[in-house]
């Protein structure tokens, strides 16, 4: 067995390995994905923010009316 061979295979990333293969193209995407999972999750946290904002208000609502 020759020990000064080195394995040259690539870790596997799952999903990801493919976009690996297409080079800074496949970087890119990626980086776009993530930078749009950042705003579609900022959307969502803002959503359910205002939608407790709003539960808040029609409770207290309720309480001063009575």
């Amino acid at each position: 067995m020759d020990t000064t061979t080195v394995e040259t295979t690539a870790p596997d990333f799952g999903v990801f390995g493919q976009l690996a293969d297409y080079g800074p193209l496949g970087l890119a995407v990626l980086a776009l994905g993530y930078v749009a999972w950042l705003f579609i999750k900022r959307y969502l946290d803002e959503n359910k923010k205002m939608k407790e904002e709003l539960v808040e208000k029609k409770t207290t609502r309720r309480k001063t009316k009575k």
